[in-house]
Parts: structure tokens; sequence; C-alpha cells
């Protein structure tokens, strides 16, 4: 093994330091990438964010993606193909594991890719 090798990335340590507990599944921005909390992470509390696999999350309606479209995540926590949400920036999800539709509450999404 390298004798720089750090860990494989599958998992980050993380502080919540907002306001709310973050629920086990839900999306986390990380500067400008995102992780999934695998258990509920109390207020002002230390938990881990998955940083890899596919997840099933809540989509901006209206839009499509075909597979493997890059996806950024909104502040308010839904999915999307536009990496500008107004003025701002989302935070880069990954990419869309399969087709959605206009009508579809949820995509699906790979973590970093």
């Amino acid at each position: 093994m390298a004798k720089n090798y750090y860990q494989d990335g599958n998992t980050m340590d993380w502080h919540n330091g907002t306001a709310k507990v973050v629920l086990s599944g839900q999306p986390v921005i990380v500067g400008a990438i995102i992780g999934i909390a695998q258990h509920d992470v109390a207020v002002d509390a230390d938990g881990e964010l998955m940083m890899t696999g596919v997840f099933v999350l809540p989509k901006v309606a209206g839009e499509t993606w075909q597979r493997g479209a890059r996806l950024w995540l909104t502040k308010d926590g839904k999915l999307t193909s536009s990496q500008k949400d107004g003025t701002d920036d989302n935070a880069l999800a990954g990419t869309a594991w399969i087709t959605t539709n206009p009508n579809d509450a949820e995509g699906r999404v790979r973590l970093g890719f």
C-alpha cells in the first residue's frame, strides 16, 4: 500500500454544526460536495457521512435526466441537473443512475461520480 494512503473515502467524519438534527439518509452539503448521513446526528454531535453509493433522493419537479447525467444538490435538498440555482452554486452530488421523467418525485444518484 502507498505510504501516503489515508483511507478508502467511502465515509467521512462530520460534525453537525447546524441547528437541526440530521436524519439517517438525509443529504448533507460539505463544501462543494455532498454526503449522506449514515445514522441520525444530533445537533453539535459527530457522525459519519457515506460518500459513495447510489441513493434515492427527492428531485426538482419537471426535470428529465438520462443515465450518467451530472447532478447537483440544491440547498433545499433536491437533486437537479442545474449547476446553479438562481445565483447560488449547487453542491456536486454525482451522476444519475437511472433515467427520470418530469413527473418523478425522486431520482437515483451515484455519489461523487
